[in-house]
């Protein structure tokens, strides 16, 4: 039974927007394992919502807000010590 795992920033998707990833997932999944219509059931994905300041990168837990900056390849560094 082959199941994914994804994390996001929590608030970060819709509920259709959820659905729309676990379906895309779901379809690659499928595609890639060669799975018959019949075996869709036992692929399973899981959207995990991280806290608010509970999803770091280079040292520095970000926020929703954070997040776009992130994105546009300007990760907040720590101050050094």
């Amino acid at each position: 039974m082959p199941l994914a795992q994804i994390f996001v920033p929590e608030g970060a998707l819709t509920l259709e927007q959820r659905r729309a990833m676990i379906k895309g997932v779901t379809d690659v999944i499928a595609g890639v394992e060669g799975l018959p219509d019949s075996g869709r059931p036992f692929v399973t994905v899981l959207i995990i919502e991280t806290p608010n300041g509970g999803w770091g990168v280079a040292g520095h837990g970000y926020v929703l807000q954070e997040f776009p900056q992130l994105i546009a390849g300007k990760p907040i560094l720590p101050p050094k010590s």
